[in-house]
């Protein structure tokens, strides 16, 4: 009866280090376990399984490139092979494109908000370029450090001067939101920073 259990016992270890090789293998992975000449399995018994190498499964394309590659200089970049990138909206992509990448020069290349209002003068006509006709003119600093002389009808980059007054420049800016329902929006710089701080 007991080498009937040793028996047994033995069969149940081969069995399970003939099932189990890839737990073999991390445990002592320098040194290969030799395994003896291939015996009929018992009528009962799992097939054992393949040794795991560095073999591509049946099957599978060896010309395509995995999908995560390690670069040479140690990071990782996504193969999508094709497939739709899952960090990009599904949604049509909105772009705020407004034309040419370059803008122009002087007051209709900048933006409402990097001009800074400096001085008004108020004139009577008769003088020459914008002083020709009555009314105001605005001085602002514009982003490149200059002074412009500008009055109504100016265009800016993303809006126009509709009016000039005795204390404030009025725009109608363009809004580059696709989202919004207004497309354009009334801004006004004022001369004195208190009265545009009440607004």
């Amino acid at each position: 009866m007991r080498a009937t259990a040793m028996k047994a016992l033995v069969l149940v270890a081969l069995l399970l280090s003939l099932a189990a090789p890839g737990h073999a293998q991390q445990a002592a992975p320098e040194a290969q376990p030799t395994l003896p000449a291939e015996k009929p399995a018992a009528p009962g018994a799992p097939a054992p399984a393949a040794p795991a190498t560095g073999a591509p499964a049946p099957g599978a394309d060896v010309n395509r490139p995995p999908l995560d590659v390690e670069l040479e200089t140690g990071g990782y970049s996504y193969n999508s092979q094709g497939r739709r990138d899952p960090f990009v909206s599904l949604q049509s992509p909105v772009t705020a494109d407004r034309g040419p990448k370059t803008r122009k020069p002087g007051m209709e290349g900048f933006l409402i908000q990097e001009v800074a209002l400096k001085g008004i003068v108020k004139t009577t006509g008769g003088g020459t370029g914008i002083a020709q006709k009555p009314g105001y003119i605005a001085i602002f600093l514009g982003a490149d450090g200059k002074s412009y002389f500008v009055t109504t009808g100016q265009r800016l980059y993303d809006g126009v001067i509709t009016a000039v007054d005795a204390t404030s420049v009025t725009f109608r800016q363009e809004v580059t939101d696709p989202l919004s329902p207004v497309k354009t929006r009334e801004v006004r710089k004022s001369l004195y920073a208190s009265e545009e701080a009440r607004q």
